[in-house]
């Protein structure tokens, strides 16, 4: 079978991770993978087995199956030549998901939640494909140190609103008096055209350390360095990190939001109803005052984000291909 995606660039994002990742299964599995983005240039933090064309390409030759999830490259995504046209939701609310559900596509959802959003709103079939996990680059490290201090990871991204890095510095604030040993993690990319630097954006009393750039065999090393995983994500398909922390046997606590797949209140997570520093004190206070909640939760979440691999995915998206081509 010949696949192709479109993509508006290969930079560090979990949207790109997922069809680097995917691209790789297919190639595995015998299938041709074809990655076109603007410039054509290959990923250089990712190993990528399938092959990558500019845009200036598109037109070249025909494919089985393609596959999009941005809204800015309609066009480029409309002139692909292709017996089957996938546009894959990823994330909830954009204003151009009214456009996209009257054309000629089929529809895939990278969450539970995406896809019951979709198919209420817009009565339309969203066929369920969840992100996946790659166990090599996140897994639980051997030898966890010890540490003097409990830290709390959180994505750094603050200056994006919706990911709700503030909410967790106000939580973390409001306990740090009473428990001094808190301390905060964080990290994050350097990506987009401005290569906005989020660090000076950190402001707060409490102790912190921020990663930035690292590179992808040092992701287990970075969740290694935390005890807890705090995310407030909104508007959120697949909830990356969220993932990525349960997969290196963290506890997470996290919102709804992207996450309706693997984390159960009480279970395999600590589920906020809202992103408010209310409700993530309450969750943080209990990790904290309860260390085996803290084990049974890492525990459990990281048996439950085992069945999410991109092996498994690309097998389910396999299916659906050949099911809606029949």
């Amino acid at each position: 079978m010949k696949i192709a995606a479109l993509l508006p660039h290969v930079e560090v994002f979990g949207g790109v991770r997922r069809y680097l990742e995917l691209g790789n299964e297919f190639v595995r599995r015998g299938h041709s993978f074809v990655l076109f983005h603007p410039q054509g240039s290959r990923p250089e933090w990712l190993d990528f087995q399938g092959e990558t064309r500019p845009f200036s390409s598109l037109g070249d030759e025909p494919f089985d199956v393609a596959i999009c999830s941005e809204y800015s490259i309609l066009p480029q995504f409309e002139s692909l030549r292709a017996a089957s046209k996938y546009f894959y939701f990823v994330l909830e609310g954009h204003k151009k998901e009214k456009e996209v559900v009257r054309r000629n596509f089929t529809f895939l959802g990278n969450s539970e939640g995406i896809c019951r959003r979709m198919e209420r709103r817009y009565g339309i079939l969203c066929h369920r494909a969840p992100g996946g996990i790659n166990t090599r680059i996140f897994h639980p490290a051997l030898d966890k140190p010890a540490h003097e201090t409990l830290n709390i990871l959180c994505y750094g991204r603050i200056y994006k609103r919706r990911k709700g890095v503030r909410h967790v510095i106000r939580a973390v604030e409001s306990l740090y008096s009473e428990f001094p040993r808190l301390r905060l993690v964080f990290f994050d990319t350097l990506v987009g055209a401005d290569r906005r630097d989020p660090r000076p954006l950190i402001k707060s009393e409490v102790p912190h350390d921020f990663y930035l750039n690292l590179p992808q065999d040092r992701m287990a090393w970075l969740f290694a360095q935390a005890d807890i995983y705090v995310g407030a994500e909104t508007r959120a398909g697949w909830s990356n990190t969220s993932a990525e922390a349960m997969a290196c046997r963290l506890p997470v606590i996290c919102t709804k939001s992207g996450t309706r797949d693997f984390a159960f209140h009480n279970r395999t997570a600590l589920v906020v109803p809202f992103p408010h520093p209310f409700f993530l004190r309450r969750e943080i206070r209990r990790l904290i005052e309860d260390p085996p909640l803290r084990e049974r939760l890492a525990a459990a979440g990281y048996d439950k984000i085992r069945e999410f691999t991109w092996a498994a995915l690309a097998d389910k998206l396999l299916w659906i291909f050949a099911k809606e081509k029949d």
